[in-house]
């Protein structure tokens, strides 16, 4: 039998079993922890899982501690083990509350080490660099400057996230951190100081090792691309020096159903017009104190900064993610742009590797970077125009003044077949939602586990939904395809939120809803409104849990990941069914590729899609076992339409009504006027 001795096998369950008992070691540091019967059977299934070296897919209802019901089995198995979550913030989570408990509860020396993205550290180097020549487009932000030095001078991680009191996305972070392209390990004068260098030195030596989705696939991506194996294999076979994550006796994917999405970001290739003018203005920079070898590549520079301006104009003008313009159109504008694009990469290219050199000079390390990043962008270009439309979809997404076009695998299961599952490495995915009517088949197809042995594990929720819960579709709402749905929507929420007192996340499929409830809301209701884009997304997040009654209304990244329990969060208003939108060229392609096959795209992809974003809303509701509330759902084709009874088999069991007076008794019943002040309901 595959894993390890039956004997091992029965202690490390009967660890397991123990520390998640009543009165156990868990209980012992945990103040209020109560025995709950989910948690206890994920921890026993990982165990096991562990023992035996196998795959477990789990879905974990919310609120059944499955962090702990992770960590705990790995911990004692004593495994290094790496775990990707889906955002920093988790990272942060388990860093800072989930693996100290731990620690003390089973009484283990093991170490632990927290990575992220090459960007998220400082660069001592660069620092060093922008200070010296601090730029003019930047001077908006030099308020931040004095915090940064401070920063730079006293942290001992690097981590950006670190200096307080400086937004994580001020441009000039950019600057200053350690992103790949304008790395060079050989020339760095710091690179015995080097903040990510450490991270990893630490990583290596790590019992657990922290990381995110993100980093995790680009790590991966970067293995697979030069034909390296899995960063699965307990030997450590095939680590070089590069490598950002080491070898792993288990792995542990929680919130695994954001997987697919990450892993086809990281398994394409993206070019941006912010990437060519960066370039431009490095070159700018070190041909500004250079010989007279450089006076040949600056006016290269400038023509390659003039041929992606035009070339990123050619894409066209349209907001949002949008399919590029036919290559055989009459005008034939874009193709032009962008062969005049890769010829003036040839050029720059040919320019610097004729003018000042590479070899044989101080600088030659500069400037070898630099004709490593123009090559690369000539490269990225000339993949994404050359993309096979039956694997891939070539894109491009404009937002404001940025614009970059990608190229996107269709499907990445195939990838992810032979290049990450391996049933000899015991591994875990887990998420609240995995399953589509009970069943986990279409996560194992899109993540590429469909024809691997993989067990499988169902937590049901343990909330009481039925008690404390309720639905509302309202009666008389546009069809949300209907020009008058956006206000109509704002109108319904206004008087849904009247009845609450507040206390609502509102959760939008669009940024067109998003702005007609925004300018509605902001007007109607005498409670604090904070809308997505007005401050960071943890910030927004911190100042809504304090407040108590206020109403956040976000779309994208606010259906998941947002922990509020307690009456802060009382009702949840979703403005409609979250079909990915039609129009959208990833979700074409991979519509065309499913109908190309004979599959009915709507029942096996846009359905289940739509659901399991569905129960991620829905999800944000009930947090712990005093948690009440409502869920508003401003779409009618939820009772109306044949579908709608497969979203509604798939949310928790609980009453539905279409009488807003219903909404009214059940707020009644829950908040009593004038029992508790706003204050009262913070948790």
């Amino acid at each position: 039998m595959r894993g390890r001795p039956s004997g091992e096998r029965d202690t490390l369950a009967r660890r397991v079993s123990e520390a998640f008992a009543p009165g156990g070691a868990i209980a012992a540091v945990i103040r209020g922890f109560e025995p709950r019967p989910g948690q206890a059977a994920l921890a026993a299934r990982w165990a096991d899982a562990l023992s035996r070296g196998e795959i477990l897919l789990a879905e974990a209802a919310t609120g059944i501690g499955k962090t702990l019901a992770y960590l705990v089995p790995a911990v004692l198995s004593g495994r290094r083990t790496i775990v990707s979550t889906g955002t920093r913030t988790l990272q942060q989570q388990l860093a800072e509350n989930d693996i100290p408990q731990v620690r003390e509860a089973l009484g283990i020396p093991f170490s632990h080490a927290v990575v992220k993205g090459r960007a998220n550290y400082l660069c001592r180097r660069r620092w060093e660099r922008f200070t010296a020549e601090p730029l003019f487009e930047f001077a908006r932000e030099a308020r931040h400057f004095d915090r940064m030095q401070e920063f730079a001078e006293t942290t001992r991680t690097g981590d950006i996230a670190e200096c307080s009191g400086v937004p994580e996305d001020l441009r000039a972070w950019g600057e200053v951190n350690a992103r790949s392209e304008t790395c060079d390990v050989a020339s760095c004068g710091q690179a015995e100081r080097c903040f990510l260098a450490e991270v990893r030195r630490k990583a290596a030596g790590a019992d657990l090792v922290i990381v995110n989705h993100h980093l995790f696939f680009a790590d991966l991506a970067l293995r697979l691309k030069r034909g390296g194996p899995a960063r699965t294999a307990e030997d450590g076979g095939g680590r070089q020096a590069g490598d950002v994550l080491p070898a792993a006796g288990a792995l542990v994917f929680d919130e695994a159903h954001g997987i697919e999405e990450v892993a086809s970001a990281f398994f394409g290739v993206s070019v941006s017009l912010g990437r060519a003018l960066e370039i431009v203005r490095d070159l700018s920079r070190a041909g500004g104190k250079k010989d007279a070898a450089w006076r040949g590549v600056l006016p290269a520079a400038e023509g390659f900064r003039l041929a992606a301006d035009a070339f990123f104009r050619a894409t066209g003008d349209e907001e949002g993610r949008f399919f590029l313009p036919d290559r055989d159109r009459p005008d034939g504008q874009f193709e032009r742009r962008a062969g005049d694009l890769l010829r003036a990469a040839e050029e720059l290219s040919l320019a610097l590797s004729e003018g000042p050199g590479v070899s044989g000079k101080e600088s030659g390390a500069d400037t070898e970077l630099l004709l490593r990043r123009v090559r690369s962008l000539g490269e990225d270009l000339a993949a994404v125009l050359s993309a096979d439309p039956s694997e891939a979809v070539a894109w491009g997404e404009r937002r404001g003044a940025s614009v970059a076009i990608h190229r996107t695998p269709v499907e990445v299961a195939p990838v992810l077949t032979g290049g990450l599952w391996d049933p000899a490495v015991p591994t875990l995915l887990t998420s609240a939602t995995l399953t589509v009517s009970g069943d986990l088949s279409y996560f194992r197809d899109r993540v590429g586990l469909g024809g691997i042995a993989a067990e499988e594990l169902i937590v049901d929720n343990e909330f009481d939904f039925a008690g404390k819960a309720m639905v509302y579709v309202p009666r008389g709402l546009p069809d949300p395809g209907e020009e008058g749905f956006p206000s109509a929507a704002a109108g319904e929420t206004a008087d849904i939120l009247a009845l609450s007192g507040g206390g609502a996340l509102v959760l939008c499929t669009s940024y067109r809803t998003l702005g007609a409830l925004k300018e509605r809301l902001r007007d109607a209701l005498p409670f604090t409104v904070f809308v997505q884009g007005d401050a960071p997304r943890m910030h927004l997040l911190r100042a809504f849990r304090r407040d108590g009654d206020a109403v956040l209304i976000g779309t994208g990244t606010f259906w998941e990941g947002i922990d509020v329990p307690g009456e802060s969060l009382r009702c949840v208003v979703i403005d409609k069914l979250p079909f990915a939108p039609p129009g959208d060229p990833v979700v074409t392609a991979r519509i065309r590729a499913i109908r190309g096959r004979g599959g009915d795209p709507f029942a096996e992809y846009q359905v289940p899609e739509a659901v399991l974003a569905l129960r991620q809303g829905v999800g944000r509701l009930l947090r712990r076992s005093d948690d009440f509330g409502l869920i508003a759902i401003l779409d009618h084709r939820v009772v109306t339409k044949g579908y709608g009874a497969i979203f509604r088999g798939n949310l928790p069991a609980m009453p539905w009504t279409r009488d807003r007076a219903a909404v009214a008794e059940f707020f009644g019943r829950f908040r009593p006027i004038g029992a508790r002040g706003p204050e009262e309901g913070v948790r």
